[in-house]
């Protein structure tokens, strides 16, 4: 979606170039106006190939992005990420476990980027440099990665090559792992912050953040366990037939499900039920039958024990559905003063060309009050958002003490009344609608398992004081220098520089808004235990903006197999979708 201009020219008084002729002025305010209005957000570059994905057109996608995006350079992360997904869907599972592999040797490389250097980078402009992920990108990738070998295993023509690509997703398994056992020692598991929230001292903090006006518990966001990557390692032990390090795995997806992995990703509870039935399932499994028996009793619903016997040797099929497509990452202008009175700085949004969802992540992250379900509506997209008092909106910035420093250093003087700083956010994701899947005459409900879009979202809440702080510095900088070259010039001269220098500095500040874009909004699973012979499955999924989908698959099984059905569903896109998105990206 294009930026809109961040100012007009009837507010463009703050330009110092009062001494300047008419023509010169106001084309300079125009050349400011039409560049911002032309810039582009990650989104906006790949939306064309974006399309071509919802619309089934792979290989002509495949080809976008591969214009749009480079093999090399700051972006060749995304561009290993975003392709692998494509060469998945295309059943290209061998070239989409190549990409991924280079994607992962890629993200590791960056982690050891000195500090100086990614300093550099965020104190500039941090879309000019290399993007190394998310945390819980770099755990999809290993994600995907198992999942291009379980269709490598389907789609084998001899028992080596199927049990080749099974020992694959098992070697993927382990690596997932050890990224999950060292994103637990780094973040801390759900029952250690549970066992952490329970202390005194813990909620006396509580209560004074509260005071303070920060009614954002932040450590509760913190994306510290998978249990969806835990429960795909179980599925892969138990198709090696490693049944022991599948109970295991399926008991830590139970475990992270039940202690806090569901509530903090919005997610079906009936998944927590599910995980422990597999954990019954491997005890048995493995002949502990007296551990099954207690464990089912504690854990499992009457009517899952009493479907234990029939799983014990019968077929099953495991539904794997990704659906929709993760939310963009935007931008959003903040304009930036220095209130003498106050001796502080001040933000408050661009009202003129600032949508409502600006307005709402500006008060939940960065105003001076807020309403204390505020950050629940905008997770939950919920109707409560309409009941936020998004007018007057300002974030002030008491500096006190440190105000001399700011005047010595001819801060005040150089922010001025005005002056753009960016900021990254995303709007609120519409949950997915339900899905099920249909075989005979039954229909079974998929469970959300996982949520890459609550995933992205509550990351980018986490990161909102980082990013502010990082946006503020780099105005102020850049402010300074214009001001500082202005003032060695001098004269006329020095007033043109100062005014070149600021609307510089102004047109080169940009968010950072570069995410992993073909990852699903959410993932839903369902296992199911059928009897050997041929099956028609169907699954009919409802999907965002009341869109519905069918996708049907033939499968044949014998006693003891277990198939997985990966689906990808995707809502069509629409003839006036189509003409919004080529609006968007044509050229300026």
């Amino acid at each position: 979606m294009k930026s809109q201009p961040f100012f007009t020219l009837s507010n463009a008084s703050w330009l110092p170039v009062k001494s300047l002729p008419d023509s010169i002025r106001w084309l300079l305010v125009l050349f400011c106006v039409v560049w911002i209005s032309g810039c582009a957000t990650y989104g906006n570059g790949v939306q064309q190939a974006l399309n071509q994905v919802q619309q089934g057109d792979l290989t002509v996608a495949e080809a976008s992005l591969k214009q749009t995006l480079k093999p090399t350079g700051n972006d060749a992360l995304l561009y290993h990420l975003e392709l692998g997904v494509v060469k998945h869907l295309q059943g290209d599972y061998s070239a989409s476990n190549q990409l991924l592999n280079q994607a992962e040797q890629l993200a590791e490389s960056l982690e050891t980027i000195s500090i100086s250097d990614s300093l550099a980078v965020l104190m500039s402009n941090p879309r000019q440099g290399p993007y190394g992920g998310a945390e819980f990108e770099k755990m999809f990738i290993n994600y995907y990665k198992a999942l291009n070998y379980f269709g490598l295993a389907q789609t084998a023509t001899n028992r080596n090559e199927r049990l080749d690509a099974l020992d694959g997703a098992r070697i993927e398994s382990r690596r997932l792992i050890i990224r999950l056992n060292d994103l637990n020692s780094r973040k801390g598991t759900y029952a250690e912050q549970k066992s952490k929230d329970e202390e005194t001292f813990s909620q006396l903090l509580d209560i004074f953040e509260a005071l303070s006006g920060n009614m954002i518990d932040m450590d509760q966001l913190v994306y510290r366990d998978d249990a969806m990557a835990h429960y795909l390692t179980g599925i892969s032990f138990e198709m090696n037939g490693e049944y022991d390090d599948a109970r295991i795995s399926y008991q830590k997806a139970a475990q992270s499900y039940e202690d806090g992995f569901v509530k903090q990703f919005r997610l079906d509870p009936q998944m927590t039920a599910q995980a422990w039935f597999d954990v019954v399932r491997m005890l048995r499994k493995t002949g502990d039958r007296e551990d099954a028996r207690r464990l089912a009793s504690r854990k499992l619903s009457k009517k899952q024990r009493a479907e234990l016997e029939r799983w014990d040797d019968t077929a099953q099929v495991i539904v794997v559905e990704h659906k929709g497509m993760a939310p963009q990452r935007k931008e959003m202008n903040l304009e930036m003063s220095a209130n003498t009175t106050l001796q502080s700085f001040e933000l408050r949004p661009y009202l003129f060309a600032t949508d409502r969802n600006q307005l709402a992540w500006f008060y939940i992250l960065y105003a001076d009050s807020l309403f204390v379900d505020a950050l629940t509506f905008y997770l939950d997209a919920s109707a409560g958002l309409l009941d936020l008092p998004l007018v007057g909106l300002t974030k002030t910035v008491y500096l006190g003490p440190l105000w001399e420093q700011v005047m010595d250093l001819g801060l005040d003087q150089a922010i001025g009344s005005s002056m753009r700083i960016t900021v990254p956010y995303y709007d609120p994701v519409p949950a997915e609608g339900p899905s099920a899947l249909l075989v005979g005459d039954r229909s079974y409900d998929l469970y959300k398992s996982s949520n890459p879009a609550q995933m992205a979202l509550q990351e980018q809440v986490l990161n909102s004081s980082f990013d502010i702080q990082m946006a503020l510095a780099r105005a102020s900088l850049k402010a300074l220098t214009a001001a500082q070259v202005a003032s060695a010039a001098g004269g006329e001269f020095g007033g043109l520089l100062s005014a070149v220098g600021k609307i510089t500095a102004q047109l080169t500040d940009a968010a950072e808004t570069r995410n992993w874009l073909l990852l699903p909004s959410d993932i839903r699973i369902r296992r199911v235990a059928l009897d050997a012979g041929t099956h028609q499955l169907t699954l009919d999924s409802q999907l965002q903006g009341g869109y519905h989908k069918r996708q049907q698959a033939a499968v044949t099984l014998e006693s003891g197999d277990i198939h997985l059905w990966q689906v990808r569903s995707l809502k069509p896109i629409t003839a006036v979708d189509a003409n919004a998105v080529n609006k968007r990206i044509a050229p300026q």
